[in-house]
């Protein structure tokens, strides 16, 4: 009596394909969809197709067994029974399918039996270099097997599998292939599913050759094909912050940590993450601005937008230091009040307003400068004011005074308002370090006459 069994094929079935979608397989499932009688070898023969034999009643039993064995580790001891008995089989394809299966069932909680898989899909591979199933398991065991220090032989195979599993998704995920026990939104899913695997694994390929553009080119095509990894999220964050590229790095610890939809992880694990993108933020960037602006960005996207950027303490501190040369530069009265500014706030301040600034003419033409520029923060007491106060250095902050000892007359009082800016010279009478204050007593303002006389230029001191 002959009996025919119909190939497995090397290609994704639709078992393989729920487990790509959920991870839970049924090994007699995939071997018994076919107990194919003696018509269908007769058809077979028909058709032109060779046929496959068992070589005796033992061995046709010995499958079915198999396929009625629920228990990974039990079926997996018959299907080595199946190869010790029957080392030559017409099954031997369908069979190492099986094995596959079954060790993928194991391998979760065995370490052996990642090996054991890796070795049965090369195997696989060797009978139809295109069975993308074993190039799936490859891609989805090689990285567990080889951690961080991985043989040159297992990168090439594992490598070699991801591509496979590339190169061959349009046909392997073509509608005319969909089992019909998937729907049309599953079968993309799995096809979603195995495109973000494989470039996930060539990213661990990557960074185990040293190849850390490789791997991050790889992370980011993997995130677009599937933008709920939130996982990956953190592996690519890591990736990209050990390299010192702190922006994107932080973009992605803030994805993983805000995000809430599918695939979301636990709330403590988003908490931690957090925890770890707010204190590293603050650290790079100085403070925290910016810092929701980021989050609400990555909470919507798997990667930064175009021109994503974060400034760090240093970028920013040069540009402030770019922009105050530049100001100096083009500002010769800024410059002179910055550097009275500078040697009144350090340590040898009051030094330097005993013998070069106090009871001096400032400006005073030094280095043609007349007068300084300021805005008015504020003018006391408003109808008939003795005092106003002045930013010199940055508009918002005051930091020069001006003390009349009689009051200013009402006409002066349509150039000197709040919001307007003035230019003013005088006699330095005191300053204040902290916050910095220099203070003027009857001082000159251009375009206002004051109560107080006019006075004649006071020699600038020199020391020494």
């Amino acid at each position: 009596m002959r009996f025919s069994f119909l190939r497995v094929g090397g290609g994704l079935t639709a078992l393989s394909a729920l487990a790509l979608l959920t991870g839970i397989v049924s090994v007699p499932t995939a071997l018994a969809q076919d107990t194919s009688t003696q018509q269908n070898t007769q058809q077979q023969a028909a058709a032109g197709q060779g046929t496959k034999n068992w070589k005796d009643r033992a061995e046709y039993d010995l499958y079915v067994k198999i396929t009625q064995t629920t228990d990974p580790k039990a079926r997996l001891e018959l299907l080595k029974t199946w190869t010790d008995k029957y080392p030559q089989t017409d099954y031997s394809q369908d069979r190492t399918q099986a094995y596959m299966v079954t060790l993928n069932q194991l391998a979760a909680n065995d370490p052996a039996a990642r090996q054991q898989l890796l070795d049965k899909a090369q195997e696989a591979l060797k009978a139809d270099p295109a069975n993308f199933t074993a190039d799936y398991y490859i891609t989805t065991w090689g990285p567990a097997v080889g951690g961080a220090n991985p043989s040159p032989d297992l990168l090439n195979q594992v490598d070699a599998a991801a591509h496979g599993m590339l190169d061959n998704l349009d046909k392997q995920f073509a509608a005319d292939k969909k089992p019909g026990a998937l729907g049309v939104d599953q079968w993309t899913q799995a096809k979603t599913v195995a495109t973000a695997l494989a470039h996930n694994t060539l990213a661990w390929v990557d960074t185990s050759k040293k190849d850390i553009p490789g791997a991050e080119e790889q992370y980011k095509q993997s995130l677009t094909a599937d933008p709920t990894q939130v996982k990956v999220s953190v592996a690519y964050g890591k990736l990209l912050i050990d390299q010192k590229q702190y922006a994107p790095g932080l973009f992605e610890y803030a994805r993983a940590g805000s995000y809430d939809g599918k695939g979301a992880l636990p709330d403590a694990t988003k908490t931690q993450l957090m925890n770890y993108f707010n204190t590293v933020y603050g650290q790079y960037h100085g403070s925290d601005a910016g810092k929701d602006q980021v989050i609400a960005q990555a909470k919507t996207s798997a990667l930064p937008p175009d021109g994503f950027a974060i400034e760090g303490v240093g970028d920013i501190e040069k540009a402030k230091a770019d922009a105050l040369n530049q100001r100096m530069a083009s500002d010769p009265a800024f410059k002179m009040w910055y550097t009275i500014e500078t040697n009144l706030t350090g340590d040898n301040g009051d030094q330097f307003f005993n013998s070069t600034v106090k009871d001096a003419e400032i400006p005073g033409g030094a280095e043609g400068v007349k007068d300084f520029t300021g805005t008015v923060i504020s003018i006391d007491p408003p109808d008939r004011p003795t005092k106003v106060v002045l930013a010199v250095q940055d508009p918002q902050t005051a930091d020069a005074t001006l003390l009349f000892s009689q009051p200013l007359p009402a006409a002066a009082l349509d150039k000197i308002k709040v919001g307007q800016t003035l230019q003013f010279s005088g006699v330095a009478d005191s300053y204040q370090k902290t916050p910095f204050m220099l203070t003027f007593k009857d001082p000159t303002v251009v375009g206002v006459q004051t109560a107080a006389p006019a006075k004649k230029p006071v020699p600038r001191r020199r020391r020494g």
